[in-house]
């Protein structure tokens, strides 16, 4: 994405709120790597102190001392390059903090600045991954405005992650769903993209979660196509929400499934479970239907 300035307060709205990166596991770590770095330097210096004659001797598996002074030192410096480099990293992935516009983002790095509208991203990306990848609780959030652009990732160290994820998808709900409406109204398609179900869970055990394949799913206001194949609007009957398998689950008046995946595995899931509740009670309304609403 190209960095740009904070636009005027009438662009971006008011702050609503900022959210930092925690300091206190980057603190620990590198407090461990010094005191790591220091020990081996102490067992050194317990090498120049040892009795003349010691470093000849055999200890009972035929190891000098002096060389296991050597190996024990060796292996504590290796560990404390190690959280080094850790320190390092972790350092720039916790390095930006956001401020939260009632119209869009801003993620601040040092003297750099990159707001982004929410009526602009097109791909808002939650995923699990680390310990609760598994549980399929979402520990981070990737936004970008379309394809063509690399994610901007935000990872669960942020203080108060829960809260900046809920946040931000309010308010992307808020901002993009006229953009959403006012494209099909005028008989133009909006494009949703998700990743396969088994490509999810493949991405939660390998890591590099971004490198995705993903497949589309193509809105009018009168069809819905996926994988090619196009239903009527009007035939859409349910929406399956499953909380314990994290699906989401279309079905036609026929029961025939016409989209079955991760909830999560939709990219902007609330935005498309939204356009599609707007887009039905709209078919409702012309038939005189009174049935309750998807979402």
């Amino acid at each position: 994405m190209q960095q740009s300035p904070t636009p005027a307060s009438t662009v971006t709205g008011q702050l609503i709120s900022t959210f930092h990166h925690g300091k206190g596991f980057l603190i620990f770590m590198l407090l461990f790597a010094i005191v790591l770095l220091g020990l081996a330097g102490f067992v050194l210096y317990l090498g120049t102190i040892l009795p003349t004659g010691s470093s000849g001797a055999n200890t009972s598996r035929g190891s000098s001392p002096q060389l296991l002074i050597y190996s024990v030192s060796g292996l504590l410096v290796v560990i404390s390059a190690v959280l080094f480099g850790l320190y390092a990293w972790h350092k720039k992935l916790r390095g930006t903090h956001y401020e939260v516009y009632e119209h869009g983002i801003v993620a601040v790095t040092g003297k750099q600045q990159q707001y982004t509208a929410f009526a602009e991203i097109e791909d808002l990306y939650l995923f699990a991954s680390g310990q609760a990848a598994f549980t399929g609780l979402i520990t981070n959030l990737a936004y970008r405005r379309n394809d063509s652009e690399p994610f901007h990732r935000v990872i669960e160290s942020l203080k108060g992650f829960q809260d900046f994820q809920q946040l931000v998808r309010e308010l992307h709900v808020r901002e993009r769903l006229p953009v959403v409406m006012n494209k099909l109204e005028s008989g133009a398609a909006v494009t949703f993209k998700y990743v396969p179900t088994g490509q999810v869970w493949r991405k939660r055990i390998a890591g590099d979660f971004l490198n995705v394949v993903t497949q589309t799913i193509m809105v009018t206001r009168e069809f819905l196509e996926v994988d090619g194949r196009k239903v009527p609007v009007s035939a859409l009957s349910s929406v399956d929400l499953n909380a314990w398998s994290e699906k989401v689950t279309l079905k036609d008046e026929a029961g025939n499934q016409i989209l079955s995946t991760l909830c999560t595995g939709i990219m902007s899931h609330d935005l498309f479970l939204m356009t599609l509740d707007v887009l039905l009670d709209a078919e409702r309304a012309s038939s005189g239907e009174t049935a309750p609403s998807l979402a």
